[in-house]
C-alpha cells in the first residue's frame, strides 16, 4: 500500500485506524513477530490518541529544541514516530526490551533523526539515567507498579503514561478509600496527578481485558532520604490496613510506645487506612526520633 510505504520513508503520519493497523500488520508480517502477552505487548491503533500524547508531551517540555524524552516499551514504534514528529529537536530516546523490534525502530530512527533506540530494560535504566525531562508510553501492564516507582525514586519532573485504569484509579485515591495505599501516598507526596483521558480496550491491539487511562505526573517534591523513610514506613503501616495505628506504628518500630506518647494525639486512634499524607509525615517524625534515640 502506498499510504505504508510513506511511514518508513517520508515523514506522513497514519492518520486512520485502519491505515495504522495496516502497517502494524504489514510490519509484524515482514519481521515475523508475534505479540506476547505475557509481556503486555498491546499496540495502541488510534492515530488521534497517539497524535493527543505527542502534543501533550511537548506541551510539558518547557524548551521542545533541547528537552530529552523517554518512551517506555516502544514496541512496534506506534507513538515513537508521533513523538519524533511533534517534538522538533528534541531527543526521543525510545527503550524497548523485545529486541524482536529492534530492526521496525531503526526504520523509524532513519526517518527521524531526534530518534534514538536503545534494546534494554527500562527499570534499569531509570536507575541510572540523568537529564530526563519527561517520560512516557504505554506502559506494560505487568510492571505497571515498579515502573511508577521507578520513576518516583528518580529526578524526572514530568510522567505522562497510558496505563490500566484500576492503578490511575488507585494513584489519585483519597484516605480511607478502597484503593488508598502505599503507591497512593508516595506519588501524591512527589507528584500533582491528574487523569487526562480514557482510553477503552477497543483501541488497542489486542483488545486488553481492562480500560485505560492516560495520566500525567508532574513533580513537586524530589525523592531523598526522607521520602525513603516515608516509603519504609508506609509499606509497613499498610501492611496493617485495617487496624488502629498505634497498634501498627509499635509493630513496625518493634516496640511498645511509651504511654506519654500513646495518649498524645488523635492519630493514634485513626485506622491505617485513613491516614493522610500529613499524618503519615508526623509518624515519619516520630518513628524517626524514636530509632535516633535507640
Amino acid at each position: 500500500m502506498k499510504e505504508l510505504n510513506t511511514l518508513n520513508h517520508g515523514r506522513t503520519l497514519p492518520n486512520s485506524r485502519k491505515e495504522l493497523i495496516s502497517w502494524m500488520k504489514a510490519k509484524l508480517r515482514k519481521h515475523g513477530i508475534r505479540l506476547r502477552r505475557r509481556l503486555s505487548q498491546i499496540v495502541l491503533i488510534d492515530p488521534k490518541i497517539l497524535s493527543f500524547i505527542a502534543k501533550k508531551s511537548s506541551e510539558l517540555t518547557p524548551c521542545r529544541d533541547t528537552a530529552t524524552i523517554l518512551e517506555i516499551g516502544a514496541g512496534i514504534g506506534n507513538l515513537t514516530q508521533f513523538l519524533g514528529s511533534e517534538n522538533g529537536n528534541a531527543l526521543i530516546i525510545a527503550v524497548e526490551i523485545d529486541h524482536r523490534f529492534a530492526p521496525i525502530l531503526q526504520e523509524i530512527k532513519r526517518v527521524y533523526n531526534n530518534v534514538e533506540i536503545v534494546i534494554g530494560d527500562a527499570l534499569t535504566l531509570l536507575e541510572s539515567i540523568r537529564g530526563i525531562d519527561l517520560v512516557t508510553g504505554n506502559i506494560p501492564y505487568h510492571i505497571t507498579s515498579h515502573l511508577l516507582l521507578a520513576i518516583a525514586r528518580s529526578d524526572i519532573p514530568f510522567a505522562l503514561l497510558t496505563m490500566q485504569k484500576d492503578v490511575a484509579e488507585r494513584i489519585v485515591s483519597k484516605p480511607g478509600t478502597k484503593n488508598y495505599g502505599k503507591l497512593s501516598i508516595l506519588i501524591q507526596l512527589l507528584f500533582d496527578v491528574e487523569i487526562l483521558k480514557a482510553v477503552p480496550p477497543v483501541l488497542f491491539v489486542p483488545h486488553p481485558q481492562v480500560s485505560s487511562s492516560i495520566i500525567v505526573l508532574r513533580r513537586k517534591r524530589l525523592y531523598d532520604r526522607y521520602v525513603e523513610t516515608i516509603e519504609e514506613l508506609t509499606k509497613c503501616l499498610f501492611s496493617y490496613k485495617r487496624k488502629l495505628v498505634i497498634k501498627a506504628f509499635e509493630y513496625c518500630l518493634g516496640k511498645k510506645l511509651d504511654e506519654k506518647i500513646r495518649v498524645e494525639g488523635s492519630i493514634w486512634r485513626k485506622r491505617v487506612a485513613h491516614l493522610t499524607i500529613e499524618d503519615i509525615m508526623e509518624l515519619v517524625n516520630i518513628y524517626v526520633k524514636l530509632r535516633t534515640e535507640n
